[in-house]
């Protein structure tokens, strides 16, 4: 009788650990995939940027990306710049000589120019959406907060990130942003949900260089006629 229950009992052992790893599973399949299973797709939504007061937040003790455990900065990052002081003082979205202020984003190269005309002023690698698509076409910055809290992808297929005091955010589309990142390195590698990351230090230049520009003693701004948005071209 044994003999012949063997199959089953194989079977059945079979079926109860496809089920105990199949979230395992699921969660390598999503990652190889580059499918986040979120369906919001962008970093935040525009009610939550919009409540935003920008400000660090001392209070957080916790980040998350990818639903690993990671370390954040504990000190302000949004205001330190290596930008040349004449270049980061040029405001609104031409120059002192009237060239157009703009912003590049190659999706293949996996790089970001900031001109002024044809003349690039400051350029670094960036890490696009691997998760959830970047948005291709010509944008407008509308909205900069110098901090985000950002929350998204899933639990269950191990995307989830839960991201405080992400800094120097550029809004150029809905919830999609430039902006800093450090949880990971590895820039000019898609490593995103949709947004453009960028390192600290070269996206704190952009920040203060691109328009709209965030008046003194505040953190968030939104283009207006008189303030207007550096334009972003995505391709």
């Amino acid at each position: 009788m044994w003999p012949r229950l063997l199959p089953v009992l194989l079977i059945l052992i079979s079926l109860t650990y496809s089920v105990a790893n199949f979230a395992s599973l699921r969660r390598e399949l999503a990652y190889k995939l580059g499918i986040s299973g979120d369906p919001t797709t962008a970093c935040c939504k525009v009610d939550d940027i919009l409540k935003s007061d920008g400000s660090f937040n001392e209070s957080a003790n916790l980040a998350i990306f990818n639903s690993q455990q990671v370390d954040y900065p504990k000190t302000s990052l949004a205001y330190g710049s290596d930008f040349s002081d004449d270049l980061s003082q040029i405001l609104g979205t031409t120059n002192s000589s009237g060239e157009e202020k703009w912003i590049e984003v190659s999706l293949s190269e996996q790089h970001l120019w900031a001109r002024e005309g044809n003349k690039v002023v400051i350029d670094f690698p960036i890490s696009s959406g691997k998760w959830a698509p970047t948005p291709k076409g010509t944008f407008n910055i509308w909205y900069k907060t110098r901090y985000q809290s950002m929350i998204g992808g899933n639990k269950d297929l191990g995307t989830y990130y839960n991201l405080p005091n992400v800094p120097n955010n550029m809004f150029f589309y809905q919830g999609y942003a430039i902006h800093g990142a450090y949880w990971h390195n590895n820039f000019g590698q898609p490593m995103s949900h949709g947004c453009v990351n960028s390192p600290l230090s070269s996206v704190a230049a952009l920040f203060e260089w691109a328009g709209p520009n965030v008046p003194p003693n505040q953190n968030t701004v939104r283009a207006t006629a008189e303030n207007p948005g550096t334009r972003v071209w995505v391709h």
